[in-house]
């Protein structure tokens, strides 16, 4: 009986405070995953929004919420992967007019009140097509992005896979180092590897590919990560 108080209580008070049950119930809900992120689309090939200049274009980012509740003001998140660069832009619509690079991945998500949060994509901007489109960003192949070689290694071969529409990439620079932001290793590259680079056990190196093609395009990876015997 004292514990069916004690709820009501609890309720009582709630309700005097002008909350709403059914939107605290339904924020806690599916992990607070309530806002459904729309476009950009979740790794993708952007070719949409306007171009701005040589390098930038304009996209609408565009989500909606679940049920009947706004969670609005938003906050959507904007990380630049390939040096980490992260914006928060605020609006209270469901969609944001944002000016990007172009030819550059970016992941992005968008919270709101009451805990509402979305899940995270990712996109590659290639931004609206020109007739001689640039490569896409560059993949890791081995290691992976997270990966965790043997502590035993002294060396590490990287290995990323590249493709382009027009089939005309010339080189690859490699950039690596113990930083987030690795500084440049070798330029130039003609193939989709480099062997023997030292490493040393208990290290946690960083990586990213700028992929190249002959009508002077560049595509720049995310920053892949990788740990020896950690």
């Amino acid at each position: 009986m004292k514990k069916g108080l004690i709820l009501l209580l609890a309720v009582t008070i709630l309700q005097s405070c002008g909350v709403d049950l059914d939107i605290l119930e339904y924020a806690d809900a599916d992990n607070g995953i309530n806002i459904l992120l729309l476009f950009p689309e979740n790794d993708s090939n952007c070719t949409d929004g306007i171009i701005v200049s040589d390098t930038e274009s304009e996209l609408i980012f565009e989500w909606e919420y679940e049920g009947d509740s706004d969670f609005s003001p938003y906050s959507l998140q904007l990380i630049d992967l390939s040096n980490n660069d992260t914006i928060v832009y605020e609006s209270l619509e469901t969609e944001s007019a944002i000016i990007l690079q172009r030819n550059v991945s970016y992941s992005w998500s968008v919270t709101g009140v009451l805990n509402s949060k979305s899940e995270t994509w990712s996109f590659y901007n290639v931004g609206p097509v020109d007739e001689l489109t640039a490569p896409l960003p560059a993949k890791a192949i081995s290691p992976v992005s997270g990966a965790s070689i043997s502590q035993t290694s002294t060396t590490v071969n990287l290995i990323w896979k590249s493709e382009d529409a027009d089939n005309d990439i010339i080189g690859h620079d490699l950039y690596f180092g113990e930083t987030e932001d690795p500084e440049l290793f070798v330029e130039n590259i003609t193939g989709s590897r480099y062997n023997d680079i030292p490493v040393v056990a208990g290290n946690f190196y960083y990586w990213k590919i700028v992929t190249k093609d002959s009508a002077g395009n560049e595509s720049i990876s995310p920053v892949f990560t990788f740990g020896v015997g950690s």
